[in-house]
């Protein structure tokens, strides 16, 4: 029936990747420059977001997401009910970090890149939506390659590409975590120092 009413599954998910391949998210001066309510956000980011949709049910961001993203701090508080540009950068990019990261890693990852005085909001944006685009299409080239040598709607093969795929962001989901472990344990030495050292001069005055 699949194959007498639709295309094969490789060439479904060819044309999703190409797909793929052409989304970029909007430079940080293209995103809207007025502030937007809640239901708008999301009308605004569900539409940005809908390329990596998995399935008709799969719900990229919700109004509860992002009250529980302001919650944890990992995005600041609206402005009289409403988001500006930074808002909606940051709930991108925690969008797309979530997916392979808890919300703590994620904190840690914006506290350090955007909570600086020195920080442009708007390069450390689009220099994460540039990444986005180049991993992306690493990934894509290198499915595309492997998918290149599957039988049409092969389920065991395809199966197969699925685990290696998922194994190997795995991989580096590990290395990732552990990195960001290493952070946390350097900063917590560096503020224990710190505050030793200012605990024995207090004790010496």
């Amino acid at each position: 029936m699949w194959g007498e009413i639709m295309n094969s599954i490789n060439d479904i998910l060819a044309n999703w990747l190409e797909d793929l391949n052409q989304f970029s998210y909007k430079d940080y001066k293209d995103l809207p420059d007025i502030d937007l309510y809640m239901d708008q956000v999301v009308t605004f980011l569900d539409k940005q977001l809908s390329i990596f949709q998995t399935s008709s049910l799969d719900k990229q961001i919700t109004s509860s997401m992002i009250n529980n993203y302001v919650k944890g701090e990992v995005v600041s508080a609206p402005i009289a009910k409403k988001y500006n540009r930074e808002h909606l950068a940051l709930i991108q990019e925690v969008c797309t970090l979530k997916q392979v990261l808890t919300i703590a890693e994620v904190k840690q990852i914006i506290d350090e890149r955007y909570k600086r005085d020195y920080v442009q909001k708007d390069e450390v944006f689009d220099h994460f939506k540039n990444l986005v685009n180049e991993k992306n299409k690493e990934a894509i080239a290198l499915t595309k390659e492997l998918l290149s040598s599957i039988e049409p709607n092969d389920l065991t093969a395809l199966t197969d590409l699925s685990v290696s795929l998922a194994l190997t962001a795995n991989s580096f989901i590990s290395i990732s975590k552990r990195i960001l472990f290493l952070n946390r344990l350097y900063q917590q030495d560096l503020e224990n120092k710190k505050k030793d050292k200012s605990d024995k001069e207090k004790s010496e005055e």
